[in-house]
Parts: structure tokens; C-alpha cells; sequence
């Protein structure tokens, strides 16, 4: 009896000295910790680990850029960033992205984007993407470039540019509007967190990022005017549901042509 003691006070002794491992969270870093699973992703996005460090390391450029007024090498820097991984872009896909080319998901603000079932929800994508024609995109992911065939896989924005010589379409992503126009090339001003920089888009569908007169940048604004699209209607995509014309500086002609863009709905 007495060893039967002596061995339950021995495992209640052994017990008492194993202490529970008592592990300490670390604090999160920002906000951005608490937005997603993966850090970099969007808030409430449908995104995986690869598109949240792509994210995170496009973000991180940005930040180290914004306190600089040197544009010239502000330009050089995310141009030679775009060459080697692309810059992200906005454009319209479906569900069935997430088995080939796997953007970022979000859903669209358009009540037309998001019917009720049988009907296939239309989702804001966003990919890493170096240049785009008006039959592919290539993508940069995961270490790979891929050569995505634009139908049946993504929407862009189609825009039209109506020269006086005939009127030529372009891939745009969608919400960009052309800022200027020199030699058949639209210049894009996009913005990233408060930080500007120029996307040049030519005629055949190659990017590059430029450095352009930021003193310029209210004159060619203004030039930009609200117009009357033309009579003559073409098939858009159905994810588009409002057309609308501006004015953009053609600083080739020096003139203001018109230029018809595309939205998936009014907001």
C-alpha cells in the first residue's frame, strides 16, 4: 500500500514540474495584418500566398518611392520593375480564373456583375501584367511568365481612339483613362497609394513605363472634356454597361481628339 503512495506522490511531483510551454504571439506589424490570411492581399479578396507577396513587394517599391520628386528615375525604377515582374492591373474575369491563371479576386460594385443563380458572377481581377495586345496578356506569377489568351479569360476596358485617319481600339485595364496621346500612344497616368507614374500603351499593345513634364500634368487635364460619343455603335463586351467620350491632347496633331472608354456600370 505504502509503495502505491509513494508512486502516485512521484507522478503528481513529475507532473507539477512539467510547466505548460507558454508561447507568445507576436504583435501584428499593421492594419494590413488583419485584412486577409496572407499578408499583401487585398481586404476580403480571394487571393492566395503568391499574389500576396507579389503585393507586398510591389507595395513596398511604391513606399520606398513616394517621398521622391526625382520622376525621371522614379519612372526608370518601376519600369524596370514592370519588365521583370509587371505592375498590377484591374480587369474583369469570372470564378474559373482561380484554375489557370489565379489572380486576385474581388467582387464588382455593379449590380449587373452579380446576378442571381444560374448566372455567373463577374469579379475585379488583378494580375501582375507586363503588356497586353488585343488578343493576349502576359502575365508574370509565381516565377513564370505565362501568355494568356485574352478570350474567354479576361475583360480589359476597350478603348477607342477616334484619329482623324480611322479610329484604332486598345486594351486598357479597366477605370484607366488616357491622359495624352503622342504618335498613336496613349499615356496613362495610374496612381498607387498617393504615388504617380505613366504607363505608355502603344497601338501594337506594348508597356513601358515613361517620365513625363509632371508640370504639364493640369494643362493636359483640362484639355480633357466631356463630349458626345459618336453615332455609330460597336459590339463592347457585356460586362460594359456605360460608354462614355472625352477629349484627350493629341500632342502629335496638337489637337484634342476624341476618345470613347468603357465602364461596367455607373456608380
Amino acid at each position: 500500500m505504502r509503495l502505491t503512495y509513494l508512486l502516485i506522490f512521484f507522478s503528481l511531483s513529475a507532473l507539477a514540474q512539467n510547466k505548460p510551454r507558454i508561447q507568445v504571439i507576436p504583435n501584428p506589424e499593421s492594419l494590413e495584418d488583419f485584412e486577409h490570411e496572407f499578408k499583401g492581399c487585398p481586404e476580403n479578396s480571394e487571393c492566395d500566398q503568391v499574389m500576396g507577396h507579389m503585393l507586398k513587394r510591389w507595395k513596398t517599391l511604391v513606399s520606398n518611392l513616394r517621398e521622391s520628386t526625382d520622376y525621371a528615375k522614379n519612372a526608370q525604377a518601376i519600369e524596370m520593375f514592370r519588365s521583370k515582374y509587371g505592375i498590377p492591373v484591374e480587369f474583369y474575369t469570372n470564378q474559373k480564373s482561380q484554375i489557370s491563371f489565379k489572380p486576385a479576386l474581388n467582387s464588382s460594385s455593379c449590380k449587373e456583375h452579380n446576378p442571381k443563380p444560374p448566372g455567373v458572377k463577374i469579379f475585379r481581377g488583378i494580375s501582375f501584367m507586363k503588356s497586353m495586345t488585343m488578343d493576349t496578356a502576359i502575365i508574370w506569377r509565381d516565377q513564370a511568365l505565362i501568355e494568356l489568351p485574352i478570350k474567354d479569360n479576361l475583360t480589359p476596358q476597350p478603348v477607342k481612339v477616334y484619329y482623324s485617319t480611322g479610329a484604332i481600339t486598345y486594351n486598357l485595364p479597366i477605370d484607366d483613362q488616357p491622359l495624352l496621346i503622342k504618335g498613336k500612344e496613349l499615356y496613362v497616368l495610374k496612381e498607387e497609394d498617393g504615388f504617380y507614374y505613366v504607363l505608355k500603351i502603344s497601338e501594337n499593345g506594348d508597356w513601358k513605363i515613361v517620365s513625363v513634364d509632371f508640370t504639364q500634368l493640369s494643362a493636359w487635364e483640362n484639355k480633357r472634356q466631356n463630349v458626345a460619343c459618336p453615332t455609330e455603335k460597336e459590339k463592347t463586351p457585356t460586362v460594359f454597361n456605360n460608354e462614355f467620350c472625352k477629349t484627350v491632347w493629341d500632342e502629335e496633331t496638337k489637337k484634342a481628339i476624341t476618345v470613347q472608354m468603357e465602364q461596367g456600370c455607373i456608380i
